[in-house]
Parts: C-alpha cells; sequence; structure tokens
C-alpha cells in the first residue's frame, strides 16, 4: 500500500508542470530605446538603463509548449497576455495576444490594430533551454521603441 501511494504522489508532482506549465522570474541586463521622429538612438547600459528595476513574470503551459503571459511582477498589467485583448479605460489597445513556438524559443506576442493596419506592440521572447530573454515595444505611434534583453530563472 505504501508502495501505490508513493508512486501515486510521484506521477502527481511530476505531471504537475507537465499539465501546469512553469513560471519564470526574469531580469534585464541590457536594452535600447530609439526615438524615430529625431533619429536618435541610444544605447543603454545596465546601469542606465531606464525602468531596469522592471521584473517579469513569464507563465508557461504545458512543459514550455505555450506561453500563457508575461507580467510585471508585483503589479496586474500584463505585457502579453495569449487570447485576450488590451484594453484599457473602456478603449481596445490591442489585438488578440498570442503564443509562437519555434525550437527552444517561446513568444508572447501583442499585436496592435488600427483602421491604417498593424504593427507588433509588444512581443517577449525566451529561449527557455538558455534562459535568456529579448523584449521588444513599440508605440501605438511608431515613434519611440525599445529593446531590452536579460536572464530568467525558473521559479
Amino acid at each position: 500500500m505504501k508502495k501505490i501511494t508513493f508512486i501515486t504522489l510521484m506521477m502527481i508532482l511530476g505531471m504537475s508542470s507537465v499539465s501546469f506549465g512553469k513560471s519564470y522570474f526574469c531580469l534585464p541586463t541590457s536594452g535600447t530605446k530609439f526615438l524615430d521622429d529625431n533619429f536618435y538612438i541610444r544605447n543603454i547600459n545596465k546601469d542606465k538603463l531606464k525602468g531596469i528595476d522592471d521584473k517579469w513574470l513569464v507563465k508557461t503551459e504545458g512543459n514550455d509548449r505555450k506561453m500563457i503571459s508575461v507580467k510585471f511582477f508585483g503589479e496586474d498589467w500584463y505585457l502579453c497576455k495569449v487570447g485576450e485583448k488590451y484594453i484599457d479605460g473602456g478603449k481596445v489597445w490591442s489585438g488578440v495576444g498570442e503564443s509562437i513556438k519555434g525550437g527552444d524559443f517561446l513568444s508572447c506576442r501583442q499585436p496592435h490594430t488600427s483602421l491604417n493596419g498593424g504593427f507588433t506592440k509588444n512581443e517577449f521572447n525566451l529561449n527557455f533551454k538558455t534562459k535568456v530573454f529579448y523584449y521588444y515595444s513599440m508605440s501605438s505611434l511608431g515613434r519611440i521603441g525599445e529593446v531590452t534583453f536579460g536572464r530568467c530563472e525558473e521559479i
């Protein structure tokens, strides 16, 4: 009876990460901000990166088959949430978030839609083998953007 209980517990614990997914805690290490209207590009190292205190939580599903969400640590604001639109003040600001898997990479992409077309508003790419991430953001005017790199660890 003890063996059956032990085997059952091991199966439940072993299946939890496969069934429910994993969580990653991500910290930026470097980044670049750019302003298109002034043709100004500024490289920023870790000590000078605005928002370097930002920390992100990434949730995946099914043993890293799909990225579910990327949100600021300690806040309820999402950079990207699969299957949902970003709505603020009753206004829809984005298309439906989507998860893309390719090789060792998982991505969460939140498109921006408008009458004139669309573009990628936020995209968070995570190499789940090396735990390195790349985050891209573009303003709705297309004039201000940000690219941030960093490392994640599974929690």
